[in-house]
């Protein structure tokens, strides 16, 4: 028989696990297993949430003003959704996780936080919340998230259980930026068509009258999106309203916030490198000949949501042979054969925050001599890049990158390179940079400059590599062999941390873990 206190802990944890969810996101009172009573996500506090507002509102002149937009559920086909990820400086400001939802904040010196806070969510409907779940609502919303005042968002609401009719909001997002900002000096808009859309290198951000350039005109197409039914004369009047010289983007200013991680963001990102990287211990015990390449990733994959990731950061790299020459190579369908090399670069999500980690290793768990060179070189590189990352090296990421690209040529001539013409390293064996910022985002504060110092609290990837095309310029005992390894780094004062140091890649430890 179980022991009493056994079966009472049990059952205790039983009646917890099945409470029902009463809002749109984890709360400390549902999800006491994953947050603490002060936290308002998991890992990160109320307390945290409100100092960054204050810290961004310092920023702002009296009378400024911040709008903030959420994401919107992305549809994959007709019907059928993509799981949603908040909007990262929505996320960032506000930690609330329903789409459809927007904040203002209003830099007010005369309040005891020094601004007002009005968070637009979307409102309880129990017709809705019977398909999809609960929602937050406006009451709890104002108490869990800490706002001046809740209203209803941009959304309107559909039919209810007690009504055929559907009904307008309160007051949408659009109605308040055209009632209550008209007097503000300057109004910094964010919201997700401002930085989603991928550029290609070196092109500018967009022609002057386009969206991504013109954050008021962008805004209002955003919001115009998400209201049903709204006229384009709605949408020009809350454009005449905010005016088109005093909308700035929000993003670079937010993003200088996001770029210095805190002491509970680097333990979030400690933790997703850890999980991130025993997943890839585990793929390379798991890998050998006759898997496909996607079931390489499924292992990694399953590895991370059972140790408490929420998502993959990314589509992962799973590429076998020579698909390893193809930097972001996605297909992930090939068959391994055992003479091999697999360069998997994959990461996981935890709580909002990315690892991202590059490994190549043998499919049949022991180097030949050429695979041995080839990876021993650019671990080289990795790991004297790395020693770079802190602030009292007073480095750049171009400073970095210039060093690894010196640093590989001469690896390369020290095991066969010595053909190489000009340009072909930059060009051909190592056509990517080193480095991006990691943090809620995989590829994180697009604004980051790259000519900037590097300081306490950053945290980037190192990630050289290598890939031999069959050219008659390169030693043939490498052609068809990409090799590239990567780490997630906090730059310290001193000292670098390496986040996902839990992934093997010193050769003696990618073989024992191959063989385990």
């Amino acid at each position: 028989m179980l022991n009493q206190t056994l079966k009472r802990s049990i059952q205790n944890t039983s009646k917890l696990l099945s409470k029902p969810a009463n809002y749109g996101q984890p709360v400390a009172s549902t999800h006491g297993y994953m947050m603490s009573e002060t936290d308002l996500t998991p890992g990160i506090s109320t307390h945290e949430y409100e100092q960054r507002r204050k810290n961004l509102m310092s920023q702002l002149n009296p009378g400024d003003s911040v709008v903030c937009v959420s994401g919107h559920v992305k549809m994959m086909s007709q019907q059928i959704f993509y799981s949603f990820r908040q909007a990262t400086d929505f996320n960032y400001l506000t930690g609330f996780q329903e789409p459809d939802s927007a904040v203002v904040l209003e830099r007010d010196d005369s309040t005891p936080r020094g601004y007002k806070m009005v968070l637009f969510v979307r409102p309880k409907d129990p017709h809705i919340e019977l398909w999809d779940g609960a929602r937050t609502g406006q009451e709890a919303a104002m108490s869990i998230f800490k706002a001046d005042e809740v209203r209803m968002s941009i959304k309107r609401v559909s039919l209810t259980l007690n009504s055929s009719k559907q009904s307008k909001p309160a007051a949408s997002l659009a109605a308040y930026l055209k009632n209550t900002l008209r007097a503000h000096k300057t109004v910094y808009a964010s919201h997700p068509r401002l930085t989603d859309r991928p550029r290609k290198r070196g092109a500018s951000s967009g022609s002057s009258g386009s969206s991504s350039s013109n954050p008021a005109k962008a805004l209002v197409d955003y919001l115009s999106s998400a209201i049903r039914g709204q006229t384009t004369s709605e949408g020009d009047s809350v454009l005449a309203t905010l005016g088109l010289p005093n909308v700035r983007p929000l993003g670079p200013l937010v993003e200088k916030m996001r770029s210095r991680k805190s002491p509970a963001e680097r333990a979030l990102m400690r933790s997703s490198g850890r999980i991130a990287g025993l997943g890839f211990r585990d793929a390379m015990k798991n890998t050998h000949a006759g898997l496909s390449e996607h079931q390489v990733a499924a292992r990694f994959e399953y590895h991370c949501a059972m140790a408490g990731s929420q998502r993959q950061a990314y589509v992962p790299v799973v590429a076998s042979g020579a698909n390893g020459l193809a930097v972001h190579y996605t297909a992930n369908t090939m068959l391994i054969d055992k003479d091999d090399m697999m360069l998997m670069d994959a990461g996981c999500e935890l709580h909002g925050y990315c690892s991202d980690i590059t490994r190549t290793w043998p499919v049949n768990g022991t180097f030949s001599q050429p695979q041995r060179d080839l990876y021993q070189a650019v671990l080289n590189v990795e790991k004297q890049c790395i020693k770079l990352c802190t602030e009292d090296s007073g480095v750049s990421l171009n400073n970095i990158h210039r060093e690894s690209v010196r640093l590989l040529g001469i690896e390369l001539k020290q095991i066969g390179f010595d053909n190489l013409r000009f340009g072909d390293l930059e060009r051909i064996l190592y056509p990517h940079y080193i480095s991006h910022p990691l943090g809620m985002d995989l590829h994180d504060t697009p604004s980051f400059d790259r000519s900037q110092k590097l300081v306490d609290g950053n945290v980037i990837t190192i990630e050289p590599g290598c890939y031999v095309f069959p050219n008659e310029r390169f030693p043939k005992w490498f052609h068809n062999l990409g090799v590239r390894v990567e780490d997630d780094v906090l730059v310290g004062k001193n000292d670098p941390l390496v986040l996902t140091q839990e992934a093997p890649k010193e050769i003696a430890d990618i073989e024992r873990a191959c063989h385990s």
